[in-house]
């Protein structure tokens, strides 16, 4: 997948616009230069009290996030995009952390059995837009709960 700039203005509104092949990861249209420095704040404002070592830990982590985040495939376009919009001021490590997280609870809903094709309408119906992890949590506590208690 890769991150590019596609912005669109109107009427003093920045427009996002996206396709399968290219991913708007940050918000606004920013410079690399941009998500640089707010790579390095972000880290001096989270690890500055442990000293400028655990700084360029961080810094090196988020870069490494951003990276691997651009190298995923196309397949992945909504999970980025959703754990993007919802991660994004936490961190490129927290978008990837979530991302990751989304694509295992996906494939995981996708490998249960036939007979919780129900379950798994139901709890996507309720918890869909918060990403695959909560469905698959919602899922699994239906799952274990007694069927005269579901």
């Amino acid at each position: 997948m890769k991150i590019q700039n596609i912005i669109s203005v109107a009427f003093g509104y920045v427009l996002a616009c996206s396709t399968a092949a290219a991913v708007e990861l940050y918000a606004g249209g920013k410079t690399e230069a941009e998500i640089r420095t707010e790579i390095v704040i972000r880290c001096q404002s989270q690890m500055g009290e442990w000293g400028v070592d655990a700084i360029d830990i961080c810094v090196k982590a988020e870069h490494q996030a951003r990276a691997e985040l651009e190298a995923y495939p196309d397949e992945f376009f909504d999970i980025v995009r959703r754990c993007n919009r919802v991660k994004y001021n936490a961190g490129w490590s927290w978008i990837k952390l979530c991302a990751d997280n989304d694509i295992a609870a996906r494939d995981a809903l996708s490998a249960y059995p036939q007979d919780h094709d129900e379950v798994i309408n139901a709890c996507n119906e309720e918890k869909g837009r918060y990403g695959y992890s909560e469905v698959k949590q919602c899922v699994d506590e239906r799952i274990a709960l007694p069927n005269d208690a579901k």
